[in-house]
């Protein structure tokens, strides 16, 4: 019940944040104001400088008065510049070439703004001696409308200036709207992780209450009132220790062991004869960082089936190494031959491990299950020894 809410809650939250993702586009394609306007300033201030710097090297005529006009004139590319941006920043359509096809668009109307600012500026405000030669070249060949002559002549060449600006906006925009969704990606990546680990840590609990309560249930049965009570006490340790535990939280070696401990404690009630219980593990390896009860499943598949069946004493062994930087964890149990084959399992147990395992650190971590050299039944698991996966 509680997986199924769970479950819910993490569809609803994703569809609440699919359904939001529109305007989070057009906030991340949104360049920073200052990275803007910076860019506004320092194009047409380049251009102001090499204008002028190619004027003084050809010895043009009225250079002072020039700079003057010029000056006037890139104070308005500034501004039409300026006009384009908030045109921009407040359409954002979702593909790229819409955004681009709009900055296109919107550069035009503004351009031919300029190209009257530069009229006004050079012809009728500030002429210069070259002013009424151009007047009557134009006039000649278009004699009605040679101001829209000029208008259009200059607005063609300057539209490339102000495309490139609004092209290159609309690519900063872009970039930032990929780095936003990759982010995304990630947390999605990360959310989808976390509730998958989640998912098969609490796989376990319920596997292990089942088999929990059968012990529990034949010990009833057979009258055994000390040893249930033992095992009870036991459970409620256990369950209370397990599950103040983060499934997501990596614990130390040693205390993964000590919730085991808690456990064979409860199936030493259980099967006081025949359960012998080996541990081997180095003292450098005890603070290695595990997934909490990652364990769990491969030792109560040891009981179910090395202990449970068998009429002498079986042991189960388990170490611990360090292999080319990998922790290398072994369970083994030993297997009577005397004892009736059991029912082969779900495979629920073992496969849980090995998905937590891939699941947190990736194609680095492991497990695999089979007959040993000993004739017994072992399972090795690895992973990294240190950090918390990819």
């Amino acid at each position: 019940m509680n997986m199924t809410i769970r479950k819910e809650t993490l569809r609803d939250q994703r569809a609440h944040m699919l359904a939001a993702s529109p305007g989070w586009r057009a906030s991340d394609a949104r360049v920073n104001p200052r990275v803007a306007i910076g860019s506004i300033i320092a194009m047409w201030l380049i251009y102001f400088l090499i204008t002028t710097g190619l004027a003084l090297l050809a010895g043009a005529a009225e250079q002072w008065g020039a700079i003057g006009r010029r000056a006037i004139v890139v104070i308005a590319g500034i501004l039409c510049t300026f006009a384009l941006y908030q045109l921009i920043q407040r359409v954002q359509p979702k593909s790229f070439g819409a955004r681009l096809a709009v900055a296109m668009g919107a550069a035009v109307p503004l351009v031919v703004i300029y190209a009257s600012i530069n009229l006004l500026v050079f012809f009728y405000w500030f002429p210069s001696g070259d002013t009424q030669k151009i007047i009557e070249e134009v006039q000649s060949k278009f004699p009605i409308a040679w101001e829209t002559v000029l208008i259009l002549d200059s607005s063609i060449r300057w539209y490339f200036f102000f495309a490139v600006w609004a092209a290159l906006y609309v690519a900063f925009g872009y970039a930032n709207e990929m780095r936003a969704v990759e982010r995304r990606a990630n947390s999605y990546r990360v959310e989808a992780q976390a509730a998958q680990l989640r998912a098969l840590h609490y796989q376990v609990n319920p596997h292990f209450l089942f088999n929990t309560l059968n012990s529990l249930s034949t010990l009833v049965m057979r009258g055994s009132q000390a040893e249930a009570e033992t095992m009870i006490m036991n459970l409620s340790s256990f369950l209370r220790s397990s599950l103040a535990i983060d499934p997501e939280q990596l614990v130390s070696l040693d205390e993964e062991m000590a919730l085991q401990r808690l456990y064979l404690q409860i199936e030493q009630a259980r099967f006081p004869d025949r359960l012998q219980v080996e541990v081997a593990m180095p003292k450098e390896l005890e603070n290695a960082r595990v997934p909490v009860l990652i364990l769990q499943p491969i030792i109560e598949n040891a009981i179910k089936y090395g202990v449970a069946p068998s009429k002498g004493r079986i042991a189960i062994r388990l170490s611990a190494s360090s292999e080319y930087g990998l922790l290398v964890i072994r369970i083994e149990n030993d297997i009577d031959p005397a004892a009736p084959a059991p029912e082969s399992g779900t495979g629920l147990g073992l496969g849980n491990v090995r998905e937590r395992l891939i699941t947190r650190y990736g194609p680095v971590a492991g497990c695999e299950w089979g007959r040993s050299d000993s004739g017994g039944f072992a399972v090795s698991l690895w992973l990294p020894i240190a950090g918390e996966g990819h």
